[in-house]
């Protein structure tokens, strides 16, 4: 890939994140404090677990691609109650998009090394985008059986009309 087509990429990505990580937000900040120890089952993550490593992975993913670097990727925040976490959230990722966002062509186009691979460093703000999709839906499956009502993402849901 080439520095022009990285600063493209970026661009088309960082559109769709600053959408994306307002739909996480939201899910984030649905969770019910008293609750947040749920799990569906014994072997899943709880509730807590999940938004944690959603989160932390969010900004993570941007903070090495900034960095050019996995070794900077941060392992927790200091959050310990639902809502801390979510405002965490809603200051650290547009931060750290707006960062990534600034970055030149050659940069997002240097091969970066992680789990094995080796990729050019704009193609983790994609892994960025699908893990949080991901996440986000095994999160908000969480929330209707701890009590909580499930946000409108991409159009109604059951507990919210759209835009509302």
């Amino acid at each position: 890939m080439n520095a022009e087509q990285a600063k493209f990429l970026a661009g088309v990505l960082g559109q769709n994140l600053q959408g994306e990580w307002m739909h996480t937000y939201k899910v984030i900040s649905a969770i019910p404090e008293a609750k947040k120890d749920y799990k569906p089952q014994a072997n899943s993550r709880s509730a807590w677990d999940l938004a944690h490593h959603l989160a932390i992975c969010d900004v993570g993913f941007l903070h090495a691609v900034a960095a050019n670097d996995f070794g900077v990727f941060p392992g927790k925040c200091d959050a310990t109650t639902i809502a801390a976490l979510a405002d965490w959230y809603k200051h650290e990722f547009p931060k750290a998009l707006e960062k990534v966002l600034t970055l030149d062509g050659n940069h997002l186009s240097q091969i970066v090394e992680a789990w094995g691979m080796k990729l050019p460093s704009v193609s983790y703000v994609m892994f960025c985008n699908n893990h949080m999709i991901h996440h986000r839906g095994q999160l908000s499956t969480y929330l209707r059986p701890m009590g909580g009502k499930v946000p409108a993402m991409y159009g109604d849901s059951f507990d919210q009309k759209f835009g509302g």
